[in-house]
C-alpha cells in the first residue's frame, strides 16, 4: 500500500499546516464487495516561509521567481501492520499470530487451527493478511462464517473486527507494544478469557496482596462489584468478611451512621446500637459503589478513616477506634468532573486513586460475549429453562454493542427466552425481536421524496423503492404521478 503525499512549496512562510484532500476509492480485489480499498491523500502547505531559504531554480519546472509555488508528488510505502486472531472456544482463548500465508481454521485434522467447537466445520474459513487488512473467506462451512452479524462468503476484517463460527469467536487484533504485558488465569467468577480481561485479572491480583484502597472504574453493568470481590477472594484477607454498600441507595442522613455505626439515642429513631460498615467489615474489604454519590458532608470523616485515624460511632464518647477495613470503591462517572464541580473533595479523591482498576466494556472485548451468556443462561436456568444459542444468535449477539454491558445481556437472553419458539434454542429471530431494533416508522411519499430516494441510489429503481419499503411497482406509480396531490403511506425504516 502506498501513501500520495502532495507537497505544496511557498515562497513566503515559514508555517505549515496540512490539508485533508479527497481521494476515489480503489477497487477491492474481486468477491469483497463490503469494503473498498481507499488511499489517503494528503496536502501540506507551506506558507510565510523566507524565501531566500528555498533555490527556485532548484525545482523541477520552475520559472524563476515568477513561479510562486510548485507541488512535489511523493510515493511511501507503508509496511504491513502484525496481525492475530484471538480464539475463543470450548477449550478457552489463544492468540494466533497471522502471517502472510493463509490459515484454516476448523475443527478436523487438516485445519491449520483446530478449533475446539462441535458446531464448526473440518475446514470452516480462511484468514489471510492483505495488505494492512484481512481477510475472511468461508470454506463452504455448514453453520457459515458470520461478520457483523450477517453470514458472508468473503469480507474484509480490521482492528476489533469479530468473526462467529457457530459457538466460536474470533476478534482480530493489531499487534502492537501493549501486547507485551502480563497475562494473567481467568478471575473466579468472571467470565470471559480475552485478552483485555487477562490483563486486568494480572492487575487484580497484584493489587490484591496490598492493602491500599483501589479504585474500579467502568461504565454501568460491566461487573465492578465482580471485580472487587475478586481483588477480596484473591488476597490475605479472604477469610474476613467482604461488606458491600451502594452509596447511591442510603439516605443522605444516614450515609454516616452506615459506614461508621451509632450509639442508641444518638438520632431520633436510634432505638438500638449500631456497629456500621467499617467494624463489620474489621480485617476485610469494605466495597463502596457509586462513591461519586456519596454526600459532601460525609467525605471527611471517610478521609479520615482511610488515612488511618480513629473515627468515632455517631454519639460515642471517647477517642473512637481505628479501622482496619480495606476500602474498594467503584464509580461510573468521571470523579475528576465531581472534583472540578465542587462535589467531590480533591483530597479524598486523590487518597482514592492510590490504584485504578479499568474495567473494559463488553464492546471493546467481543470475544467474551459468548462465555458470559453461556454462564449468564446457566444462571438462568431455574427461570428460563435449560437453553444453548445457535450458531447465527452467536453472530447476532457479538455484533451488538451492549451499552448497558452484561446487564443488557441478560435482559436480552431473558426476552429471547421468552419469545423464542423452540423450548431449548435461542436462534437469530429470537435474539433480534429481545434486541429491540428500531421499529419502522410510517414517512409519506410524494413524487419529489421519490425523486430524492432515486437520486440517493443513482437512478436504481430497485434500491430505491426497497430504501422506501414499497415495491418496485408501487414505487414506480407514485414516481410517475408528480402533479397529483395524491400520497401514498409507506413503511420505512427509520430510528423509532
Amino acid at each position: 500500500m502506498t501513501r500520495e503525499v502532495r507537497s505544496t512549496r511557498s515562497w513566503s512562510g515559514h508555517r505549515a499546516r496540512t490539508e485533508p484532500r479527497a481521494c476515489a476509492p480503489v477497487n477491492a480485489p474481486r468477491g469483497f464487495g463490503c469494503l473498498g480499498r481507499q488511499l489517503e491523500q494528503l496536502k501540506l502547505t507551506a506558507v510565510d516561509r523566507p524565501r531566500e531559504m528555498i533555490d527556485a531554480s532548484q525545482v523541477e519546472g520552475s520559472q524563476g521567481d515568477d513561479r510562486r509555488s510548485e507541488t512535489l508528488e511523493i510515493r511511501l510505502s507503508l509496511a504491513p501492520r502484525a496481525w492475530a486472531v484471538e480464539v475463543q472456544d470450548d477449550e478457552g482463548v489463544r492468540r494466533v499470530p497471522i502471517a502472510k500465508a493463509a490459515l484454516v481454521f476448523g475443527s478436523g485434522r487438516a485445519a491449520d487451527i483446530r478449533v475446539c467447537d462441535r458446531t464448526v466445520s473440518s475446514k470452516h474459513c480462511e484468514i489471510e493478511v492483505v495488505g494492512t487488512r484481512v481477510s475472511v473467506r468461508d470454506l463452504g462451512s455448514r453453520n457459515g462464517t458470520y461478520v457483523g452479524g450477517a453470514r458472508v462468503e468473503q469480507a474484509w476484517a480490521t482492528e476489533g473486527t469479530t468473526v462467529a463460527l457457530g459457538q466460536t469467536t474470533l476478534v482480530c487484533v493489531a499487534l502492537d507494544e501493549e501486547d507485551s504485558d502480563e497475562l494473567g488465569d481467568c478471575l473466579p467468577g468472571v467470565a470471559g478469557a480475552s485478552n483485555a480481561m487477562r490483563k486486568l485479572a494480572a492487575q487484580v491480583r497484584r493489587l490484591a496482596v496490598l492493602s491500599s484502597p483501589v479504585l474500579v472504574a467502568g461504565e454501568t453493568g460491566v461487573g465492578k462489584e465482580l471485580v472487587a470481590r475478586a481483588l477480596h477472594s484473591q488476597g490475605p484477607r479472604s477469610p474476613q468478611p467482604f461488606v458491600a454498600i451502594n452509596v447511591a441507595a442510603l439516605p443522605r442522613e444516614l450515609v454516616e451512621s452506615e459506614l461508621f455505626g451509632h450509639e442508641r439515642g444518638a438520632f431520633t429513631g436510634a432505638v438500638s446500637r449500631r456497629a456500621g460498615a467499617f467494624t463489620e467489615a474489621e480485617g476485610g474489604t469494605l466495597f463502596l459503589d457509586e462513591i461519586g454519590e456519596l454526600p459532601l458532608d460525609a467525605q471527611p470523616k471517610l478521609l479520615r478513616a482511610l488515612d488511618g485515624y480513629e473515627v468515632r460511632r455517631i454519639g460515642a464518647a471517647g477517642s473512637g477506634r481505628q479501622a482496619n477495613a480495606r476500602v474498594v470503591v467503584a464509580t461510573h462517572v468521571a470523579l475528576r468532573e465531581h472534583v472540578a464541580r465542587g462535589t467531590f473533595r480533591r483530597d479524598l479523591f486523590h487518597r482514592l486513586e492510590v490504584f485504578v482498576v479499568e474495567v473494559p466494556p463488553l464492546r471493546e472485548r467481543p470475544g467474551d460475549v459468548v462465555p458470559i451468556s453461556r454462564l449468564l443462561l446457566a444462571q438462568l436456568e431455574h427461570e428460563i429453562g435449560k437453553r444453548s444459542l445457535t450458531p447465527a444468535a452467536v453472530a447476532q449477539l457479538t455484533a451488538h454493542d451492549w451499552p448497558g454491558n452484561v446487564r443488557e445481556l441478560r435482559n436480552v437472553l431473558c426476552r429471547a427466552a421468552d419469545v423464542a419458539r423452540d423450548p431449548f434454542l435461542l436462534d437469530a429471530a429470537s435474539i433480534d425481536r429481545a434486541l429491540r431494533r428500531p421499529r419502522k416508522v410510517a414517512i409519506e411519499l410524494t413524487p419529489e421524496t421519490a425523486r430524492d430516494f432515486l437520486a440517493i441510489h443513482g437512478g436504481n429503481l430497485s434500491a430505491a423503492a426497497r430504501s422506501a419499503g414499497l415495491a418496485r411497482t408501487s414505487f414506480r406509480k407514485v414516481l410517475g404521478e408528480p402533479t397529483s396531490p395524491r400520497t401514498q403511506t409507506a413503511s420505512a425504516r427509520g430510528v423509532a
